[in-house]
């Protein structure tokens, strides 16, 4: 918007005279100038807002990404609590991707000493008879092997030699063979060089079958010796 202060009014003819300049006054004040000014500070302020949210999105995901690798620390390395299973931490390692990879393994812990022989040997049949006879039909001789394993590393033990019978025939009949395979399987020790001293033989006559009376296979079955740990 523009202001000619020129004065003239018409009294003036053509009077030869040039003027100088026109007096004009501009008051537009640069508007496009402001224009431009604003559109670029605005595109500053979203550029800034914009790098604000990408550093605290990077910053959030660090810090979740450490607190999960925390716990996990903590989970792989706590002591295992009484009646669980015992675990182990796992070293660490890289995956291909470059990623660390934390892992546990969960390792049952074997039985040693007394309690490993307890689980091989105590109440394992030794061998099986034939009806009515202490001549054996047939002996577990691994069983046996472990059995002289473990007398030979705890010289202070001693074992117990248990006889059992089917149902056939009377409970007298029956005392009385359980008592005589329980006899033939210590002799049979001591032959593999188990002191006679150490072997406790028993007769136990019908008492806990491990298979049913009632069918001719189940009666095979209890027709034998078991060893018993003290």
């Amino acid at each position: 918007m523009a202001f000619d202060l020129n004065k003239n009014d018409g009294s003036v003819k053509d009077s030869g005279l040039k003027k100088s300049g026109s007096a004009k006054f501009d008051l537009t004040k640069g508007e496009g100038s402001n224009i431009v000014i604003e559109t670029s500070t605005s595109k500053n302020w979203i550029i800034g807002l914009v790098g604000i949210l990408c550093f605290g999105t990077g910053f959030w995901y660090y810090s979740s990404d450490s607190t999960i690798e925390k716990q996990e620390d903590i989970t792989a390395t706590a002591p295992a609590s009484s009646g669980s299973t015992p675990t182990i931490a796992v070293s660490s390692k890289e995956a291909s991707g470059g990623s660390v990879v934390k892992d546990t393994a969960q390792v049952m812990l074997q039985p040693t000493g007394q309690d490993k022989y307890l689980a091989l040997l105590s109440h394992k049949t030794g061998a099986t008879f034939g009806q009515g006879s202490s001549s054996f039909n047939k002996v577990d001789h691994s069983l046996i092997k472990n059995l002289i394993a473990y007398l030979t590393e705890n010289p202070g033990s001693s074992i117990q030699i248990n006889g059992y019978a089917s149902s056939d025939g009377t409970l007298a009949v029956n005392q009385m063979v359980s008592q005589a395979r329980a006899d033939a399987f210590k002799k049979y020790l001591v032959t593999k060089d188990i002191a006679e001293s150490r072997i406790v033989a028993v007769g136990k006559g019908i008492e806990n079958p491990v298979a049913s009376n009632h069918t001719n296979v189940g009666r095979k079955k209890n027709r034998r010796v078991e060893i018993a740990l003290p």
